[in-house]
């Protein structure tokens, strides 16, 4: 596939993505995207994303987690929804920015299966997660695979 080709999906995967509020918070960015394959980051804030210790809170690891399953799926063309949502939580820590990192494992016309991990800027393994979603719609224009 071209690289004009592949640009042209990276723009229709970013714009699906605003219109569905998948990148609302201004705090997350889009820093690598493959078909399937993932990569944001969220820079924190301290009085609200970290606990009293100074540490993430946990939730924040889930939306991050959610949001890099969401940006993900778009990139293979499909909305889709979680069904099952297995997460390990490794360790806590008190970072200023978090990675989050997915790669799409099965895409199937109903499900897909998925992994992602949570890494903070010393790239030390916070969290892993293996879920399935289920895919609500198919995005036009965004092929299943580029």
């Amino acid at each position: 596939m071209s690289t004009e080709n592949v640009s042209g999906i990276l723009f229709l995967v970013q714009s699906a993505c605003l219109e569905r509020r998948f990148l609302d918070n201004p705090a997350l960015s889009i820093e690598q995207l493959n078909c399937g394959q993932t990569r944001i980051s969220f820079s924190l804030t301290a009085g609200t994303d970290l606990d009293h210790r100074g540490k993430v809170r946990s939730s924040v690891i889930y939306r991050l987690l959610e949001s890099v399953l969401q940006i993900s799926a778009v990139s293979v063309g499909v909305e889709a929804e979680t069904l099952n949502f297995c997460c390990n939580i490794v360790k806590y820590t008190a970072a200023e920015k978090l990675y989050a990192v997915c790669k799409i494992c099965h895409c199937g016309r109903m499900t897909l299966v998925a992994e992602a991990e949570v890494y903070d800027e010393n790239d030390t393994l916070l969290a892993t997660v293996l879920t399935t979603l289920f895919v609500v719609e198919t995005i036009k224009d965004i092929p299943r695979k580029w």
